[in-house]
């Protein structure tokens, strides 16, 4: 046999080729516990957030989508971080940090909206809670994972206080940012039962 052929067998024999897929969870005593917590926050959220949006807003929801849009750039109103599936590139750890970032994002932009109006207070004590519940299946499921902030726009919160110069703008505000909140915090449930299925 020649010899390289021999010297590529003995690589297959000694040094196998990794087989990459989403690493599994080891199971944990408090694993399901927390994941169940942080779903049923996450879910509460989704469920109160109609409720916030009518006592906060009283925007005419027939204004075009796109005007709306256009608005949120000029309000400095970051993107919503993208929950991706699972796969060797988005595994657990990333996942929590990307919903821990998400949680914090909204918080901000909820806490700067609650300067020029109310209603917002019992989602932003379910945002804070559900954050302490990420953390604790960050912990259960990903021991020794470092929290680290996967989008460096997430402080551009800080600018939105500044845009709300009329009625408008401070409605328009907080019917894109709770109607965004309400579909993040559905991500968050799907990811969550995605990270159950890895146990």
């Amino acid at each position: 046999m020649h010899a390289y052929a021999v010297f590529q067998l003995l690589c297959c024999f000694l040094f196998p080729r990794t087989i990459h897929t989403a690493p599994a969870i080891a199971p944990s005593p408090g694993l399901q516990d927390a994941l169940e917590r942080a779903g049923m926050l996450a879910d509460k959220v989704s469920r109160d957030v109609p409720t916030a949006l009518a006592q906060a807003s009283t925007l005419d929801l027939t204004t075009p989508i796109g005007d709306l849009q256009m608005l949120a750039a000029t309000l400095n109103i970051p993107p919503v971080p993208v929950l991706k599936p699972l796969s060797p590139n988005f595994n657990v750890d990333t996942c929590l940090n990307r919903m821990a970032a998400g949680v914090r994002m909204f918080q901000g932009l909820l806490g700067a909206l609650s300067e020029r109006l109310g209603g917002l207070e019992s989602l932003q004590a379910d945002l804070r809670d559900l954050l302490a519940h990420i953390a604790k299946v960050r912990e259960a499921a990903w021991p020794g994972g470092d929290e680290t902030n996967q989008d460096e726009h997430l402080d551009q919160w800080a600018g939105l206080t500044a845009q709300l110069h009329g009625d408008y703008e401070v409605q328009a505000a907080v019917h894109l940012t709770l109607t965004q909140l309400r579909s993040f915090a559905h991500d968050i449930i799907r990811s969550l039962r995605a990270i159950a299925a890895q146990r």
